[in-house]
């Protein structure tokens, strides 16, 4: 795959320069709102890796889709991924039973009752987290030191907000021996 990095310093007839401007054409052009964020098709990479090839031979196809990646990391940090592999049917179901938890657990917590998920004694790095108890930390002071080009700025606010989701972690896989596990 080949990053674009560069966008002054490309021919318009090659490959690659049609390739940035399909990325960027009407309707795939890649814009601050999450509404308009591509979806990346899986199905895409899956057919090509299948077949053997060599990154240096995918298809147009495929080179957009990467571009997609790198445009949607760069822009938003996430990325919306379409897999041919997920059963929908699977996956509206544990949505669901998501939205069920969050719902009976926030209206337990609103009322005043108590949590047992919500584990405020270990940092809230096990269990449930309520909206606006985390707050991502502020680098603005070093934003401003490393005087960044324009174009190179974070496009993300520079003073941090409290998060305004909930979220829940837990364990995942084996731990490794000695480490610190003695979490609820």
């Amino acid at each position: 795959m080949q990053i674009i990095s560069d966008v002054g310093n490309y021919d318009e007839n090659s490959r690659t320069g049609k390739l940035r401007q399909d990325l960027h054409s009407d309707s795939n052009f890649v814009a601050n709102d999450l509404s308009e964020m591509p979806i990346i098709d899986l199905d895409v990479y899956l057919r090509a890796s299948r077949k053997g090839n060599n990154p240096g031979d995918f298809s147009d196809h495929v080179n957009l889709e990467c571009q997609k990646v790198a445009e949607c990391f760069h822009k938003f940090g996430i990325l919306l991924i379409r897999d041919p592999r997920v059963d929908m049917e699977q996956n509206e179901e544990y949505i669901d039973l998501m939205e069920e938890y969050f719902e009976k657990t926030g209206e337990m917590f609103y009322n005043g009752e108590k949590v047992d998920d919500i584990k405020a004694e270990w940092m809230y790095q096990v269990g449930a987290t309520p909206e606006f108890i985390e707050k991502a930390r502020d680098h603005s002071e070093l934003i401003k030191s490393r005087n960044f080009a324009a174009e190179d700025m974070p496009a993300s606010p520079l003073k941090p907000v409290s998060d305004a989701k909930w979220r829940y972690m837990w364990k995942i896989g084996k731990r490794p021996m000695g480490a610190a596990d003695d979490f609820p």
